[in-house]
């Protein structure tokens, strides 16, 4: 799976706060399955929520989501086209600790294809978030 790493790498890179104490941000693939395609060949579909925490944020909340709305566009583009999954594929909670800090919470239902090529696996790049741009 790489989608889990590469949101670490857009959080951190987004919030300058997390750069400085990247011990502060979890991140969890939870409630998976491998959903088998059925194609010639191996290939499948991880299919999970993936769970990000925020421990002691005191940085704006906004931005926080901006950059977690980012990278789904980038990375995830389904979540955030169809009404269905904007009601329901991006949820968060938050336990407000002071006035300041609070412990953040994002769950996202993620797919990851995988493809057998030669020796080796791929991971498919997701479909452009307006595939009439290709054209």
């Amino acid at each position: 799976m790489n989608k889990p790493g590469r949101l670490r790498e857009a959080l951190i890179r987004g919030l300058p706060d997390l750069a400085l104490d990247p011990q502060k941000l979890l991140i969890f693939a939870e409630r998976g399955s491998v959903v088998a395609t059925g194609e010639p060949g191996e290939s499948w579909e991880y299919a999970y929520q993936l769970t990000v925490i925020v421990q002691d944020f005191a940085g704006d909340m906004d931005a926080l989501t901006a950059t977690v709305l980012r990278w789904l566009a980038a990375e995830q583009p389904d979540l955030l086209l169809s009404a269905e999954s904007r009601r329901n594929g991006v949820r968060f909670e938050a336990e407000l600790m002071t006035t300041e800090l609070a412990d953040v919470q994002f769950q996202l239902d993620i797919t990851e294809p995988v493809m057998r090529r030669g020796e080796g696996f791929e991971h498919p790049a997701p479909p452009p978030a307006d595939p009439s741009a290709l054209w």
